[in-house]
Parts: structure tokens; sequence; C-alpha cells
């Protein structure tokens, strides 16, 4: 499958349909081919002139007299389904469509073009990139199939897959105004076909691909596309991702109160964490992340030092490390003081460090402070920001004393930055002629503009942690558990009468999974009510049981530490009003008394589910924590102990569960433990239930287990209506 792809960027002969000397995007094509001197077969098909551009142009492309690997083509959409008959009467191996007017115009007009492509490939087995794109380009291969004006390019190891074609063409342009060099670029249009996880799929195999960018507007296939991303992890080749629509399903109203917390992007989002993806959300953050990935290794740490002639970049500096989690330790000692015998009076020696202006002329100075830095055991990457968006010319001064130290220190990481963004120029105005102009260091472009340079460098932190993770961490299980829990979960949720399970049904599927649950009892009368809470013992907790009734409090239908039989005769009667009151179709089984679980600190865990990526699990504080404070954590199952714990320690309010202000600590062991198999239930139940709460789950201290004390637990309304489960 992922060496179809060879067809597009490396063609042995192109038939480019529907050119014209006027211009156009196919025509640019063209002038492209043209331009870089591609050296296979070129054959302009227009049946309204005899020649293009110096070429014998044909008629049709069963006119032309050899074999054609790849037919390029822009025609109005009504010639397509002609010229496909054309393309496989001659036996081309793969086609790619410019053209328009597909699956973007909605309605059935546009579905019926759609399916008239899905069912040629299926038929002939000729592949297609697009339609709704503006081809395909190879450095490596020679091949400029894509729209757009470029000079030759340097060969690089940059591959893009994009589904925007005009962002795609931008994006190489700015590849050559920064001189980064690029393998492959694919503009994948409407994937009728060939798509985005294909692409992803060849890069991990390309021997020219060592770092890989996609823009992406939706995913098709996410499992083969995670499979893909998996695949390029296993090369370590880093993907950086711009995704976009964000979906607002995290702002709908929901049953369930983890819907609300993590809507779908949210649950995309770590998905791609899970998987090594690095997800940016801008065009230039992404250019300077996709610079600093060409890194030949990966940080052995995650200290960086920085090198400045300015006072102010060492503010701003400061201050981006502070926002985006990036750790700038103080220089040691011994290099410290080696930079003070030779800086001047007043410079001062921090991290970052402003050498002054006057420093960009002193080799003894920037030496210094290099070797300062190299030396130093707490710093991994050394960021040298330079003032202007200029080459650096390796025979200087300056470009000795870096290529010097690069050599001395091989497992150091060295990056160079601008300020700001501009146009890269091989000296600034005014200056020498550069002897040696270079525009990387050590195989990483020169990377532009502070704030996503640093944005930049804390996914290089993020990626390199990840390769060590990968490496050390057994991942759980993902794969289904026992057959048997999982038919009778399965037949637990089919047998929810109304939009939810029932509290008492919610925690019958936790226990099922050994989740610790509260003990209760269902009563139908106030004198059954009585007689439960004195057995369980007092105080107990009341609650009503309606299938039509998910938001109990609201309703009216709790009562909390119930401490005498005569309380619990009057709880009942007051329950079972409020609740005829609330909703008077609803069907009420009775209350259930609870035990009334004392102490413990309140958690929440919940899961929501997206439509493609599935479900996704939220851990948090209970109550001001999660109602204002929104702080929770997601990450998506299967989860292993140690992805359990990391939820425990991102959250802003953990030392809440570790003890804070002389509180004992809470029994951090029975999360995790409840976390581990509530991901196995999540698994069993994808594509069944849309949504789980518990809320709380209450977390005694250490040593002391955990209880969930509340459950809501909401089906997929397809799975109610009796479909089988995906």
């Amino acid at each position: 499958m992922t060496q179809a792809l060879t067809h597009f960027l490396n063609p042995q002969s192109v038939a480019i349909i529907g050119v014209s000397p006027n211009p156009s995007f196919i025509n640019a094509i063209l002038n492209n081919l043209l331009r870089w001197q591609y050296d296979r077969p070129i054959y302009p098909v227009n049946p309204n002139y005899r020649d293009i551009a110096g070429l014998q142009t044909y008629p049709r492309i069963d006119d032309v007299p050899e074999a054609v690997d790849l037919a390029v083509l822009s025609v109005p959409s009504r010639m397509i389904p002609d010229i496909l008959q054309q393309c496989e009467a001659k036996g081309v191996h793969a086609i790619n469509i410019l053209t328009s007017g597909f699956e973007e115009i909605t309605g059935p007009e546009g579905a019926r073009r759609h399916r008239l492509l899905t069912d040629f490939v299926q038929r002939t087995g000729i592949r297609i990139v697009g339609p709704n794109c503006f081809g395909n380009l190879s450095v490596a291969h020679n091949y400029p199939g894509m729209a757009g004006s470029y000079p030759t390019m340097q060969p690089g190891k940059l591959s893009l897959a994009f589904q925007s074609g005009g962002l795609a063409i931008n994006m190489v342009q700015i590849c050559v105004d920064r001189r980064i060099g690029m393998a492959h670029a694919v503009s994948s249009g409407n994937e009728t076909d060939l798509e985005l996880a294909d692409c992803v799929a060849f890069f991990a195999d390309d021997e020219h691909t060592q770092v890989i960018g996609c823009f992406v507007e939706q995913f098709r296939n996410p499992d083969k596309f995670l499979a893909a991303a998996d695949a390029c992890a296993a090369a370590r080749k880093p993907i950086v991702m711009l995704k976009v629509g964000r979906s607002e399903a995290g702002q709908r109203a929901a049953q369930a109160h983890t819907g609300a917390l993590a809507g779908s992007d949210a649950i995309i989002d770590a998905v791609l964490k899970k998987h090594g993806v690095l997800r940016v959300y801008s065009l230039d953050e992404m250019t300077e992340t996709l610079c600093i990935m060409h890194a030949r290794h990966l940080p052995k740490g995650n200290g960086f030092g920085a090198i400045t002639f300015s006072g102010g970049a060492v503010g701003l500096m400061s201050d981006l490390a502070a926002d985006y989690g990036l750790h700038f330790p103080p220089i040691h000692e011994v290099g410290a003081q080696q930079i003070r015998d030779v800086l001047y009076e007043y410079g001062t020696v921090n991290n970052p460090i402003d050498l002054t202006g006057q420093a960009v002329y002193d080799p003894p100075v920037q030496r210094a402070a290099f070797e300062a830095m190299g030396t130093d055991p707490n710093i991994h990457t050394i960021l040298i920001a330079s003032g202007g968006t200029t080459c650096l010319d390796r025979q200087s001064p300056m470009g000795k004393v870096i290529a010097e130290t690069i050599q001395k220190y091989p497992e150091k990481l060295f990056i160079r930055t601008s300020q700001m963004y501009g146009v890269l120029r091989d000296k600034a105005f005014g200056a020498s002629d550069p002897v040696e102009p270079v525009s990387d260091l050590n195989g990483v472009p020169f990377m532009q503009g502070l704030e996503n340079s640093l944005r930049a460098a804390s996914a290089l932190v993020r990626y390199a942690e990840f390769q060590r993770q990968r490496e050390t961490r057994q991942h759980a299980d993902a794969g289904r558990g026992e057959t048997s829990r999982r038919a009778q979960a399965l037949e637990m949720v089919r047998a929810a009468q109304g939009p939810a399970l029932t509290e008492s049904a919610g925690k019958q599927l936790l226990a099922l999974y050994g989740i610790p649950v509260t003990q209760e009892c269902l009563v139908t009368s106030a004198a059954e009510a009585a007689r439960a809470a004195q057995e369980m013992g007092f105080p107990v907790a009341m609650k009503i049981v309606s299938p039509q009734i998910t938001h109990k409090t609201e309703a009216g239908g709790v009562a909390l530490n119930v401490a005498r039989a005569d309380e619990a005769q009057a709880a009942f009667e007051r329950i079972m009003h409020n609740a005829r009151q609330y909703n008077a179709q609803a069907e009420l089984q009775g209350v259930s008394v609870q035990e009334m679980v004392q102490g413990g600190r309140e958690t929440i865990i919940g899961m929501t589910s997206d439509l493609q990526f599935g479900p996704g699990i939220v851990f948090g504080l209970g109550g001001i924590f999660v109602e204002v404070l929104h702080d929770t954590v997601l990450r998506v199952p299967p989860l292993d102990a140690d992805e359990a714990c990391e939820m425990i320690d991102a959250l802003k309010s953990t030392a809440m569960l570790k003890g804070a202000r002389g509180q004992k600590p809470a029994d951090l062991s029975a999360i995790v433990d409840v976390l581990l198999k509530f991901s196995h239930l999540c698994l069993d139940l994808r594509g069944v239930v849309q949504e789980i709460d518990i809320n709380p789950l209450l977390v005694l201290d250490a040593g002391q287990g955990a209880k969930a004390v509340d459950c809501l637990v909401v089906p997929v309304k397809a799975c109610l209506d009796g479909e089988p489960p995906a």
C-alpha cells in the first residue's frame, strides 16, 4: 500500500492533462518540471494545441506513443469520467487529480462524483491522489509536480503531508525562503484513495525522510493513522501536526459531567500525545518545530542554556520559558567564573546569559560562554539567540568558536534562532561579505522568533521524553478484557430502560470490574427504608432510583447523613414526592439506601468518547477543583501504572492528595488501581457507552482504599435501540 506513493513522487513518465500556455496551477507544474530539468518523458495532453513550451502535445492520452506512469490532470469535472477511461485504457499506474468539485460539494451530486472515483480505484487498482489538490513534489527524486513556482531546492530530510493544497504550496515556499531542505511534499486533497495515513506510513519507511509535517482537517482512518504514527515512533521520526477544526463538542450540554469537561478535541490531543505526535497550533509554530526536530540526536535531559547578546532578549526568554515549562538551570560555578574572568564589568552571568552587544566582536568572551555551557552536566541543549535573520559565516570568528564547540561537545545540541522573523540573508546590512554562509547548525535549520522557537524547544523535550518512556515502558494490553466479563457488561448496558443506567446498575457495572462501590439496598416503602438503614448502620445516604432521572440532586432526590429511623422514613417520603414533582412521567423504582462513607477526598473519574478515536479518561479532584477550577487530566486507554501515576501528578491540586498542610496523604495506590480497572472497562465498552461518571470516588487515607459513591453511565443511543456495537 505505502509503495503506491512512489508513482506520485518518483514517476518514470508524466502526462499533464489539461495543460495550456495560459497561467494556471497545472501550467505551473509543467513549468516546474522544465525549470528543474526533470529528466524523464513529459507528455502534455490538450486537443487544442500542437505543442506547449516546446513539447509535442497530444489530443488524448491514448495518443501518447509510450507508456505513462503518472497522469496529472486538471480538467472540468464533467470531463473526468472520459479521462479516467482513457487512463485505464492507456495502462497508467497512478492519477493525480487537481480538479475541484467533488466531495467538497455538499449534497447528492458531490457524493455521486466521489463514488465515481472510489469505484474506479476499486475496479481498476489504479491509485489516485486528490481530487481538489495541488500535486506532489519530491526533491529526492527531482520531481517538482506541485503547483507554485520553485527554483531548484536543496535536498533535505523534511517530508510534508498536507490535506490543504494551498497551505502545502505556502509551506514549501517557506522552506525555499528559509533554505530548509526537503525530501517530499504531498498535497492529498479530498483523499478519495490515498490519504494522510498512507503518506505517514510511506515516510516511516522512506530513507530520505527524517522529519514529518502534517496539516490535518480530518482523520479518514484513525486506526491506520495511529499504526503509521507508531511506525514513525519506532523509526525515531518525529511527526509535527497542525490539526484544525477543534470540536465544539466539549462545550455541549452533557448528561454526564465528564462530557462537558473534555470534548472530542481533547481526546484527539491525548491520543496524539500517547503516540508521540507533536501537535502545534499555528503554521509559524509548525515551521520552527519542524526545524528543531532535525536534531541529529535527542537531548539527554531537559536542561537548556541560552547565549544572547541582548538584555531584553534574556528577559523575554525567561518569561517565555516559564510559560512553556522550559528549564534553564544556573550555570555551574566553575564555568560561571570562567565567563566572569573575561566578561565586561557591566555584564552579568545568568542563564539565559547576556554577553552584551560588544561580545559579538569578542571571540574570547564567546568561547568562555560556550565552554561553560558545554561542560555543564545540567545543560543538554544550547540555544544561540542572534539579533537578525542572517546566515552564519562558518569562517568568521564566531562561526569558528561555534564549530569548535560543536565538535568538542558532540553529546550537546546546538540550536541557533533569531529574536524575530525576517528574510534570511547571507549577511547583515553593512557587513562584509561572508566567506562560507551556512543556514543550519549541525543539520538543524536556523530558527526564527523567540516565542515559537521556545515552543519548539519544549516540543523537543517532550519528544525526547516520549522516546525514553517508549523504550522502557510496557503499555497495558490494548485488547479487550475477559470475553465473559465483557459480554456481561454489554448485557448490563443494553438492559438500560432510560437515557442512562440507574446509579445501582452503574455501580454493578463498576463492581464487575473490581472497582469498590458503596453498600446499598433498594427499598420501596418508608418502613423498608427505616429497617434497611438500621441494618446498614447510621448514618446513611438515600437516593431516588429512576431510569429517567439522571440528575438526582437537581430533582431533590438525595438525602445525606440520615441518622435515625424516623429520619429515614421521612426522607423516603420526601424523595419520592420530589421525584414525582420533578418528572411526573418518570418510572420510580424506589429509593436506594446506601452506606455513608466517612471522610476521604472527593475525586472524579470519568469517560467520554470521540466517534473516531474512542474513549478518553478524565481524573480530577471533586468539588471546587472540578466545578470552578476545571483542574482535570485527560488520558486515553489503555493505561499502565506509570500513566495512572502521571495523571495524579499532573493535577495542579495534586498536593491535596499527597498531604498538604499536615493532612494525611490519600490512598494514591487505590486511585491507580481504580484507574487501571476503569481503563479496561472503557475499552470493553468502546462504541457502546458514550459517557461514564464516577462522581465522587471517595479516596480515604493511605492504606484505606477508595469507594465509588455515585455512578452515571450513558449508553450510545444506537445501542439502546438494539444496534450492535462497533
